[in-house]
């Protein structure tokens, strides 16, 4: 009978749990559709990201490829389906590597608009793809439809600001799923390889290269550099010499300046943001030398305590420390890329499911700071409200210093099992 009882105690409690979460998801979702009615007449005057993948896609259909960092060429492209942009002067640059502007080619032999909602739903598929992905490799995910993962996906701001703005975001994170899958499988070269594919967004995909390079995964490293390298070769083929060795330059002088298309600081959810996104003087120099200072300490904290046995549940705990340092140490992050973070998310909640009941109890401290970033209202009052997007990095560099407890802990019971033996 007592047997009996405490069964239906926990089959109460599970049932809760999943109601809870089912109010919670649908009621983010409601948010962001109402936040998506709002924003829906700038998706349709071509004020969001997405023209500047069209407008790439479109200068190299054209055979301008020499031309792609022109703001003139790209300025008239963008005035032939937007018109005159109201929020800055000049063209939303495209500031990518030459190779991403490849996928958009296609894209471009569309109206604006039709190429927008192709694009979106492209993201959703790919999605679909990151579900199939994470369900291969996370336990605890393979009774959950790919369509619930989906909504949950949705449901997270940065996700949906994704498909709002009809960003990348989603196709780096089908790429790095596809990364982390093979690792888990243990086939570091072609992790390698995938990793090196989602160099449009370099700012992340070097920060955990150099980690795993830390953590001594060599195959992996191999897979990154030829891929790399041979993404170089396509770029110079597409652009030319000249363009690309003055690309850095460009892409520097666009996200430092917002009249050319910069973000503002107080809006990065990274360590440049929270250290610079105040006023003076911390927006000046000191802020820089702040944020350079931090970004470097927090590469070592993550390489340091990332060095643990390699093991399936270590290597949960080593991707997710090595995507979340990623997102605050990269000089440039916007909200959307922070869809990333999906990875990191369910990864380390699958390490915490499958502890015993007496570590579950201790490891679940360091998901507490997960709970601010998957709150909507969250993220638009700092967005919208006080200009503060910035404060996210807080519970973020608190969920890091837990995945670095952990990894700690579990490289110390792993030295003091012999000496039990």
């Amino acid at each position: 009978m007592a047997a009996s009882k405490s069964q239906s105690v926990a089959f109460f409690k599970l049932q809760l749990r999943r109601r809870i979460g089912v109010i919670f998801i649908a009621s983010m979702l409601w948010l962001n559709f109402l936040f998506f009615i709002d924003y829906r007449e700038a998706t349709k005057k071509g004020y969001t990201d997405f023209s500047v993948f069209y407008t790439a896609g479109t200068i190299l259909r054209q055979g301008l490829g020499q031309q792609l960092y022109s703001r003139q060429v790209q300025l008239q492209v963008q005035q032939g389906f937007a018109g005159s942009h109201p929020f800055i002067r000049g063209p939303l640059p495209y500031i990518h590597p030459p190779f991403e502007a490849v996928i958009f080619v296609p894209l471009s032999f569309l109206s604006y608009r039709n190429a927008f909602l192709m694009w979106d739903l492209a993201s959703v598929v790919m999605l679909f793809g990151v579900a199939a992905q994470l369900r291969s490799m996370i336990p605890t995910l393979h009774p959950t439809p790919d369509w619930k993962f989906v909504l949950g996906s949705l449901a997270f701001f940065p996700v949906f600001m994704c498909l709002l703005q009809g960003q990348d975001s989603i196709l780096q994170l089908l790429v790095c799923s596809l990364a982390f899958r093979a690792l888990k499988k243990n086939s570091d070269l072609l992790s390698g390889c995938w990793l090196a594919l989602g160099s449009f967004k370099f700012q992340f995909t070097i920060p955990i290269f150099l980690l795993f390079l830390f953590w001594k995964r060599r195959r992996f490293v191999f897979g990154f550099v030829g891929v790399s390298l041979l993404l170089v070769m396509v770029s110079l083929g597409l652009v030319g010499a000249k363009s690309l060795l003055g690309y850095p330059r460009f892409a520097l002088q666009t996200v430092d300046v917002r009249a050319l298309g910069g973000v503002p600081l107080s809006l990065l959810p990274n360590l440049h943001g929270l250290a610079q996104g105040w006023p003076y003087p911390l927006s000046g120099l000191f802020g820089m030398a702040l944020a350079a200072i931090a970004s470097i300490g927090l590469f070592l904290f993550g390489a340091m305590k990332g060095c643990a046995p390699a093991r399936d549940k270590n290597l949960n705990l080593q991707i997710s420390l090595a995507v979340c340092i990623a997102m605050l140490i990269a000089w440039q992050t916007n909200v959307h890329d922070l869809s990333l973070l999906i990875l990191s998310i369910f990864l380390a909640a699958d390490y915490v499911f499958h502890q015993t009941t007496n570590q579950a109890t201790n490891s679940r401290a360091f998901l507490l700071p997960v709970l601010p970033l998957l709150i909507s209202p969250l993220w638009m009052v700092l967005w919208l409200g006080i200009g503060k997007v910035n404060l996210m990095v807080i519970p973020l560099l608190w969920w890091i210093w837990g995945l670095g407890k952990e990894l700690s802990r579990n490289r110390q019971n792993a030295l003091a099992l012999p000496q039990e033996v």
